[in-house]
């Protein structure tokens, strides 16, 4: 099997895994619920028949399970960043709205079709916007799970710390993910920060844990446009958009927009690595 193939395989395998526990937990959490509504009513004589009670359950189930693929999507448009709090957070109210208005959407679909089949018609007391309103008060929880859960898992698999291996000096840098290895090219690396016992490399709005010094992986970098900035910074000169004072300190400004310090032993070292870029 080629490379190509085994790499396709394993991410075939893995997101047939993360299916399958995305519906493993879900059926749980809506089993729970389901038992806890038939003890309820079997307790005090209040709630639904049977079947209207495993219809909903089971529809709302499965609609919930459908809009993870949408949550999942917008956490990529609104990825929860320090640099990017309000927009994230102006983001995914919005997005919560828009996941009840799907769920409860879906559920009256899903939940048609099965009156229509057993001859029967479905339908609710009050309007849509009265409903709508008492599920976003439900919904909002599970759509905050839900991120809580997607996010602790994307920021397990690529900020997943490993030992340090040797480094090819060829133009690229190898790290480690949650899936496996990955190759960084010099032109993908912005900027590396030391982080106690660790070096983060930052790429494409994603940093990558290393256990090393950012010395010995500086020295790994010595054929690539990297000049150290700061004893804790390490920078990818292409990057590099501008060096202005602010507020009487030097700054180093990145194309991406990230700002670093430039500290005053290394102006000098700095500013002449930038001459030969």
């Amino acid at each position: 099997m080629q490379a190509g193939d085994r790499a396709g395989s394993k991410v075939r395998r893995r997101t047939l895994i993360e299916a399958l526990a995305w519906a493993a937990l879900i059926t749980f959490l809506w089993s729970v619920d389901t038992i806890s509504k038939i003890y309820y009513r079997n307790t005090w004589g209040i709630g639904k028949d049977n079947f209207r009670l495993i219809n909903d359950q089971v529809t709302s189930a499965v609609a919930v399970l459908i809009l993870v693929l949408f949550v999942v999507h917008w956490l990529r448009l609104f990825p929860i960043r320090r640099d990017k709090w309000l927009s994230a957070l102006i983001g995914h109210i919005a997005g919560s709205a828009l996941f009840a208005f799907f769920h409860m959407t879906l559920m009256i679909m899903f939940r048609s079709a099965v009156y229509f089949f057993v001859d029967a018609i479905y339908f609710w007391k009050d309007g849509f916007a009265s409903n709508l309103l008492i599920e976003y008060q439900k919904d909002i929880k599970i759509y905050l799970g839900i991120v809580a859960i997607v996010f602790g898992y994307q920021y397990f698999r690529s900020t997943r710390i490993v030992e340090p291996r040797p480094q090819n000096r060829a133009n690229r840098l190898l790290v480690q993910t949650g899936a496996g290895e990955a190759v960084l090219r010099y032109e993908q690396i912005e900027y590396l920060e030391a982080s106690r016992n660790y070096v983060a490399v930052h790429s494409g709005g994603k940093e990558y844990l290393i256990r090393d010094s950012i010395g010995n992986i500086e020295k790994g970098l010595a054929d690539g446009p990297f000049a150290r900035n700061h004893r804790s910074y390490v920078v990818n000169l292409d990057k590099v958009a501008e060096v202005r004072s602010v507020d009487g300190a030097q700054k180093v400004r990145l194309t991406t927009g990230v700002v670093l310090p430039l500290s005053r032993g290394y102006r000098d070292s700095f500013r002449e690595a930038m001459k030969g870029v």
